[in-house]
């Protein structure tokens, strides 16, 4: 597990930034966090850098929204689970969007663990004081090299805590 210390929203954006300079598709990003820690404006950031130009925001009611990406033939998928917290995840089909063929990040990814592959890398955002988040970065057991690539590409560039 590695640690990132964001100061604010500026920092958070940044790691977003470089993950979306990295990210290749068949990346599963799973973000977890209590309500207004970063888990959307990571999304936003990396969506951003990814080319998407309006604007992108958590799918809290439709659960899944799909974005197109210039000059690139797969979408950035965006999963909000939260509001399936109480049941429901066997009502969406999350299997089209996980195919290999798409970016897909989650938030709320324990709402619906029993339904996604182990293969996939995890962000636990932990607020810290009114604008600092600590950010915790790890990999599933079996993360494929896709995945291990860009945590370690991720490490390397910010040279995480360890």
């Amino acid at each position: 597990m590695l640690y990132y210390e964001s100061d604010g929203l500026l920092a958070t954006q940044e790691l977003a930034r470089q993950c979306g300079r990295l990210i290749q598709p068949g990346t599963l990003i799973l973000l977890q966090g209590p309500l207004g820690s970063g888990k959307t404006a990571f999304t936003q950031a990396l969506g951003k850098q990814l080319g998407i130009q309006r604007a992108i925001k958590s799918p809290t009611y439709t659960i899944i929204k799909e974005y197109d990406l210039p000059d690139r033939d797969y979408p950035l998928i965006h999963v909000d689970a939260y509001r399936l917290e109480e049941g429901g995840a066997d009502t969406v089909d999350l299997a089209p969007y996980l195919n290999g063929q798409t970016i897909c990040v989650i938030e709320w990814p324990q709402f619906i663990q029993a339904y996604l592959p182990n293969n996939y890398l995890l962000l636990e955002f932990e607020p810290q004081g009114l604008e600092g988040r600590r950010i915790a970065l790890s990999l599933s057991d079996q993360a494929d090299r896709r995945h291990r690539d860009l945590f370690d590409q991720l490490d390397q560039h910010f040279a995480f805590q360890k």
